[in-house]
Parts: structure tokens; sequence; C-alpha cells
């Protein structure tokens, strides 16, 4: 397992869901909370029913939740794999500002470099990739060329950035390289008034 040093740690116990992006029927309450899951929202899907799908891009509206949310799935998987031979890697793109410190800290990482020279499965959890966008333009490029040199077959990359900032050639690339049966984009919901309730002592009994 690699988690960067730095981290910050967070003890959410919140559910949250995800729909796939641009699913216009999820419905909300009048105050902005999300309904459901269930008849109001039948689509909408936790992380464990889609941590199935080899590659997905995780978005999500500024200050929702997506990299808490991702560190905590990320946890749980690592936590999951032990005893395993599969690995877990997180990286926090936000940190890096060029593009050779990028490339030497994600693709010739000891996690990454023992695991094209083996058998198992790598996690890869890359978040806050629209930041590493304000410092490296090319990152979208690089991830793909980069990606392309090898087999994807024991690859489970989880990429989160915002919705708005998400770059078509990261999307188009990915695609190509998973196919659109492995490649999904999903979008990270808001709260449900419940869960907001745990931390705040909200009164949700009519949502």
């Amino acid at each position: 397992m690699l988690k960067e040093q730095g981290m910050a740690e967070h003890n959410y116990n919140w559910q949250r869901f995800w729909c796939l992006r641009g699913s216009s029927d999820v419905r909300v309450s009048e105050d902005g909370y999300l309904w459901g899951p269930g008849a109001y929202n039948p689509n909408i899907v936790t992380f464990e029913q889609i941590m199935h799908v080899p590659c997905l891009a995780l978005l999500g509206e500024p200050g929702i939740g997506k990299s808490r949310t991702l560190e905590r799935e990320f946890d749980v998987l690592d936590a999951a794999l032990e005893g395993s031979e599969d690995r877990a890697v997180f990286l926090n793109l936000r940190s890096y500002g060029s593009e050779d410190r990028l490339v030497r800290a994600l693709f010739e990482s000891t996690e990454f470099t023992n695991w094209t020279g083996g058998s198992h499965r790598l996690h890869l959890f890359l978040d806050s990739l629209d930041e590493c966008l304000l410092r490296i333009d090319t990152v979208a490029a690089i991830l793909i060329d980069e990606l392309k040199k090898y087999s994807v077959e024991r690859l489970s990359l989880r990429v989160a950035c915002r919705t708005a900032e998400y770059p078509d050639l990261l999307n188009s690339g990915l695609k190509k390289l998973w196919d659109e049966e492995n490649y999904k984009v999903y979008e990270l919901l808001q709260l449900r008034c419940e869960d907001v309730a745990t931390s705040s002592h909200r009164n949700c009994s009519n949502s």
C-alpha cells in the first residue's frame, strides 16, 4: 500500500451516492438534499456497487466532498486487500507542478514498477486532477501517453476531478484504453438530510 504522506485523516460515516454523468432523473428535496435510495432515486449507487468497473472517472462540484470520499473508499479497499497480492496506491495530484516530478512519483514509483513486472492487480487512485491542471496543463496527455505503454488488464484506475474541469482528452483516451464497457464516468451527489443530521442534529422528519 502507498498512501501519500500528509493526507488528512477524516472519520466520516456518511453514505455517499453516485450517478452516471448526465443523469437527469436524480431527485432532491426542496432544501436540496438527496432523496433515497429507493423508489425516488432508483438509479443512484454506492461506490461499492461500481468498484468492479476497472476504470472510473469520479466527478463532482467544488466542495461536495470528492477528496474525503475518495480517501475513505481507498482506506476501505486498502484494508480489504491486506493479506492479498493486490496493491493500492493513492496520489494527490495537486502536489505536483512539473511533468517530470509527476512521472517519477507515479510511473517510476516502486508500487507501479512492481506491478508492471508482476501478475497482481494495482488499484490506482488519483485525486485532484483539476488542481493539477492549473500547474501542468498537459497532465491529461501525460497520463494517456504513459498508460498506453502498459497493458491495463490488471489496472483499476480511479480519477477524481471537478465536473467542469474534466478534460475531453482524458475522457476519450481512457475510454479507448479500457473500452466503453470497462470505463464509466460518475458524479458524486449531494448528501441526504439524514447524513447532515448526524453532525448537526437537524430535524429531517420531512425528508
